[in-house]
């Protein structure tokens, strides 16, 4: 019983942890301080549209869809699909 108690507790903190992580992300991402459009065709664009897609993924699931909005016009920035002048 107690292994099982353990395994709920790990899964609640680790929720948490994505959860604070996501909201973070999305902090500066919603603060406009990086130019995305810097990362396209970047050794690291790879790991940037997953990580984007990850949140996205998130906030669908925890129905905040205004979010998503503003990552996703950063991940297609990032795919090089919608350059800003």
């Amino acid at each position: 019983m107690m292994e099982f108690e353990s395994e709920m507790y790990g899964e609640e903190i680790q929720s948490q942890i994505k959860d604070k992580l996501a909201r973070k992300n999305y902090e500066v991402i919603a603060s406009e301080d990086i130019n995305f459009e810097d990362f396209y065709g970047k050794e690291n664009q790879a790991e940037i549209e997953k990580t984007l897609n990850d949140m996205i993924k998130y906030f669908t699931e925890t129905e905040e869809y205004e979010k998503c909005t503003i990552i996703l016009k950063n991940l297609k920035k990032v795919q090089g699909n919608m350059i800003s002048v």
